[in-house]
């Protein structure tokens, strides 16, 4: 049984990811304790929240569908379906019944002296879960938060609100995500997955204000019958803090054999000068990606991939 694990760094960018979530005059970016230092962060939440937008945008059948001027998530079936809706099948979901109020009055016993009306009393809603086939970590900056702040201006009238001061964060982030396609109702969803990921867009409060390019600058797929990635969080800066690199552990996993190279699809920028004995090594992100899909066809006998309708 396959799972596919992956572990995506993002493009340089400047991040000012929570636009419109404040505090007062200013915007905050989300932090979090990484190796004991601060460092910016978004959360998993919105990278499948930005997946299920993107299939709505390219005409997926989902159940969740975001409408842009209400800012609001409308449902299309209560009753869920993971068969006919991706988001549902992929991402999974949660349905809670309404709890039925039931009084329920017991005949008298008249020879008990102790015997009472007994009031019914409200059962518990019932929940009907789907865990969704995929997983994704919190997405970490590959650099240092420095506490940066720009300074802006309202148009029209000045007044105390006028100035605003959003948070930015000039870094690459990285995430990982798991996949288990024994668990989707339609393994060849598998293959939208891994579109929506390489071309995602509108992260954590991304708009049109601040624009910050979430699709992926390099990529570390593995493609497996282990049942644990090992590949999470395998991006660094090199030693003059400037490009980013895989780090030593995931070298030395490789080396002593701990993790197949085979196993490994590497993608992108950190591809450049990269050896690693028996991985797929591409500097073409797009041809990485393609390499995979087939490899991925071959062993789930997906001839072609073909959306659900």
């Amino acid at each position: 049984m396959y799972q596919l694990f992956g572990n995506l760094l993002t493009h340089y960018g400047s991040a000012s990811l929570n636009h419109g979530q404040s505090r007062g005059n200013v915007s905050p970016l989300q932090k979090a304790w990484w190796h004991d230092k601060i460092h910016s962060t978004v959360s998993g939440d919105a990278i499948r929240w930005a997946l299920r937008y993107y299939w709505q945008q390219q005409d997926y059948p989902v159940n969740r569908v975001w409408n842009a001027d209400t800012f609001k998530n409308l449902l299309t079936n209560e009753d869920f379906d993971p068969v006919r809706f991706i988001d549902d099948d992929v991402l999974g979901y949660m349905k809670t019944e309404a709890a039925k109020e039931e009084i329920i009055q017991e005949e008298l016993e008249t020879q008990n002296k102790q015997n009472k009306e007994k009031r019914g009393k409200k059962s518990k809603g019932n929940s009907i879960p789907r865990l969704g086939a995929l997983g994704v970590t919190r997405a970490i900056s590959l650099t240092l938060y420095n506490g940066t702040i720009s300074l802006n201006a309202r148009s029209g009238e000045p007044n105390r609100t006028s100035l605003h001061n959003p948070e930015y964060h000039n870094t690459r982030y990285q995430y990982g995500f798991a996949l288990d396609p024994n668990h989707l109702k339609d393994k060849s969803r598998l293959f939208a997955v891994i579109d929506g990921l390489m071309s995602i867009r509108k992260v954590g409060g991304h708009n049109n204000v601040f624009c910050y390019d979430f699709s992926p600058e390099s990529m570390v797929f593995r493609w497996t019958q282990k049942n644990s990635p090992h590949i999470f969080y395998c991006f660094q800066q090199d030693s003059l803090g400037l490009e980013p690199i895989i780090s030593s552990d995931l070298i030395e996993q490789v080396e002593v054999e701990d993790i197949d190279g085979s196993e490994l699809w590497i993608g992108g920028k950190v591809a450049k000068n990269l050896h690693l004995k028996d991985a797929h090594i591409f500097q073409g992100r797009e041809k990485a990606v393609a390499d995979l899909k087939r490899v991925i066809a071959r062993d789930l006998n997906l001839t072609e991939f073909q959306p659900s309708s």
